[in-house]
């Protein structure tokens, strides 16, 4: 015969087996839970610390720039004036530029961009344009240090005399501002006058071909070689400023004869970045029998 035997000791350990497990899964829950809570907040924290950090005050100003005559020389004065087919140099800093702080606030990123051209008073660039940008990073040490930039641009070697500028724009990607700024310099030899069709400027008569000065009066001998250049202006420019010329030459002799009559002297064919004035030479030998008296 058999008997069953039930124990009420075991029991009630079960029961308290059952509310520890029950405590302790509480316990853990409250952890997760609080633990959880604790990242969001330090997450919270650092994203606000790093916005912070990030954004700092942007007074960008453009410093210590100017024209020279060449490579770190002295600003040149205002009444200097270059010739076509010079370099030009410009030199300038930038300040008051924002930073990005990265490492605990120990290192500094900045982030700049700018582009210079010159151009003339209306605004059309005499060259291409150069543009760069600024990406470095700084210590606590360089907080007054200044990105310095240099440039140089090849003027036209045809291009008429007047006031230019060197056009700056300059952008703070981390400030998220812009500054723009004209540095004007001059360009001497000759003033080109407007005109609505073709026409010739500055005809001069020179005694050899290579000589800067006009001869006064152009008083030639027969057999002498004839010597003069011009400028043509108004002329139409096609695409790429490209422009296709030709003139004549006609000497007429005082009884109003001609002594040399050639309509097409010659063809001038080009292009240029900026459309400029287009200068011409002419090269006539006079005959020993020509007249004492002539018209060109």
């Amino acid at each position: 015969m058999y008997r069953l035997s039930v124990r009420q000791g075991s029991g009630a350990c079960c029961g308290e087996q059952r509310q520890q497990k029950q405590r302790d899964w509480g316990d853990t829950s409250l952890r997760s839970h609080w633990i959880c809570l604790l990242i969001l907040m330090l997450l919270a924290c650092s994203s606000s610390l790093f916005a912070q950090e990030t954004e700092t005050h942007s007074t960008l100003a453009v410093v210590q720039a100017g024209v020279q005559q060449s490579e770190d020389a002295p600003f040149v004065p205002a009444d200097y004036a270059f010739l076509p087919g010079d370099f030009v140099y410009f030199t300038f800093q930038l300040a008051g530029f924002a930073t990005q702080s990265f490492n605990r606030n120990e290192g500094h990123k900045i982030s700049l961009k700018y582009e210079l051209t010159p151009e003339d008073s209306t605004g059309v660039p005499l060259a291409e344009p150069i543009s760069d940008s600024i990406q470095d990073e700084l210590s606590s040490q360089d907080k007054n240090w200044m990105p310095k930039r240099r440039a140089s641009f090849l003027l036209p070697s045809y291009v008429a005399a007047g006031e230019y500028r060197i056009h700056l724009v300059a952008k703070d990607v981390f400030g998220k501002s812009e500054i723009s700024k004209d540095f004007p310099f001059r360009i001497g030899g000759v003033q080109i006058q407007h005109a609505d069709g073709v026409n010739v400027q500055h005809f001069e008569f020179l005694r050899r071909e290579s000589d800067r000065e006009a001869l006064q009066i152009p008083a030639y001998s027969p057999g002498d070689t004839v010597f003069a250049r011009f400028d043509m202006a108004g002329f139409k420019l096609a695409t790429g400023n490209s422009y296709n010329l030709d003139y004549g030459i006609s000497v007429i002799q005082p009884n109003g004869k001609s002594f040399l009559d050639a309509p097409r002297a010659a063809e001038l064919k080009a292009s240029s970045f900026y459309p400029a004035q287009c200068p011409a030479r002419l090269k006539s030998r006079l005959r020993r029998t020509a007249p004492r008296e002539s018209t060109c």
